[in-house]
């Protein structure tokens, strides 16, 4: 194993506007989320009826029913009519437990919050009992030990895994967490990304969506759209996943001998950093490293006076829920979080099956989502 990489980094939680936005019943959710984790409500229990709940969250019926309907989709509960809402009973005597290993829960616009409420949903297919552990924000080495020798004592056999990024203190803790589930004879497969940069690959088995033909996708449909002057904007983010979106843009413009590439790394929340890749590369395609990125590309274009899409065309990553919202619809590249889970369950039984197999890496195609953001153009302000 390489040795950690040893430098300080900027690791920040949530702020609390990013807090107060967080949908209502996700927060419902979170909360009960935690209570049946840590056993306020065995298998078997009965949760809060309906009137209760909403009376401890001060939120409506609707926002209730949501988050328990999502809690059964997520196979956590049972809902039995004229009854309440019950924990699902397990039986893990009889079942394999296998552990799955996020940083924090996650916003409801990720799509990993669809990987995990898939893996949780479906794990009773595999005869499995999910152990679910956040790993501390900011997270050290030593949490990162005491997280596996935990799973370890509790006799679980794999972990699925979503890497922190490839960057100072976080990589070394993605090393730690390899090394003690080696040591601890604890297989491991990785979910989207690597623990290493993208050229670097480990030898642990990585399920995930082929990020180099989406980001060629997301940079051919520019071309397509007659964009010569393209920008990609990473978000600031030190991901493998970055990293090959961008190799697969580089590689659709290096098919376009009249096009160009600059690359963006700085904040895209900075409305003076825009303007400055404005006038200084005069863009007429931007292409981004997720939504979330592109939204404030978005924003920081609409303030600056540039029409988007005749001015300049914008394209995302993952298609979230709120693409298809934002003040001008976002194309974007779709990935299928769904069929993650379901394939890093599939790796993860092979695995244990097989412990002396071949390194695997399941790539999952992503597919161009085209929405006004590049449209051909503009759409008429008024109907005659």
């Amino acid at each position: 194993m390489d040795s950690p990489i040893k430098k300080k980094v900027s690791t920040s939680k949530p702020s609390p506007a990013k807090i107060r936005n967080r949908p209502k019943y996700r927060t419902v959710y979170d909360a009960l989320l935690r209570n049946i984790r840590r056993g306020d409500y065995p298998p078997g229990g009965k949760l809060p009826a309906e009137p209760k709940l909403m009376a401890k969250f001060n939120v409506s019926r609707i926002t209730v029913i949501r988050a328990l309907r999502d809690l059964q989709t997520a196979g956590l509960v049972d809902r039995r009519h004229g009854s309440g809402t019950y924990v699902r009973e397990m039986r893990a005597a009889n079942w394999l437990r296998v552990g799955l290993l996020f940083q924090h829960l996650l916003e409801p616009d990720s799509i990993f919050s669809v990987v995990h409420q898939t893996i949780s949903r479906e794990s009773q297919k595999f005869g499995w009992q999910i152990t679910f552990h956040e790993i501390a924000d900011p997270c050290t080495p030593e949490q990162a030990v005491a997280t596996i020798d935990q799973l370890g004592a509790s006799g679980v056999r794999g972990v699925l895994y979503l890497p922190l990024p490839v960057s100072a203190q976080c990589a070394e803790v993605n090393e730690v967490i390899a090394r003690q589930c080696v040591d601890h004879h604890i297989s491991l497969v990785l979910l989207d990304r690597d623990i290493h940069h993208w050229h670097d690959r480990s030898r642990f088995d990585l399920v995930g969506s082929d990020n180099k033909l989406g980001g060629f996708l997301a940079a051919q449909h520019l071309i397509e759209r007659e964009c010569r002057r393209i920008a990609y904007f990473t978000g600031g983010q030190d991901h493998p996943t970055v990293e090959a979106r961008l190799g697969g843009v580089r590689d659709a413009i290096g098919l376009s001998p009249s096009a160009t590439l600059t690359v963006c790394a700085g904040d895209a929340d900075d409305l003076a950093y825009i303007g400055n890749i404005l006038s200084q590369h005069r863009p007429d395609g931007i292409t981004c490293a997720n939504d979330l990125t592109a939204a404030k590309v978005l924003r920081g274009l609409l303030k600056s006076g540039v029409h988007v899409p005749r001015q300049i065309k914008l394209v995302g990553f993952d298609d979230t829920p709120t693409a298809s919202l934002l003040p001008v619809p976002l194309t974007t590249i779709r990935q299928a979080p769904e069929e993650m889970a379901i394939q890093a369950m599939n790796v993860m039984r092979q695995r244990l099956d097989r412990p002396d197999m071949q390194t695997l890496t399941v790539a999952i195609a992503c597919t161009l989502i085209r929405r006004e953001s590049t449209a051909a153009q503009a759409p008429s302000a008024s109907r005659r």
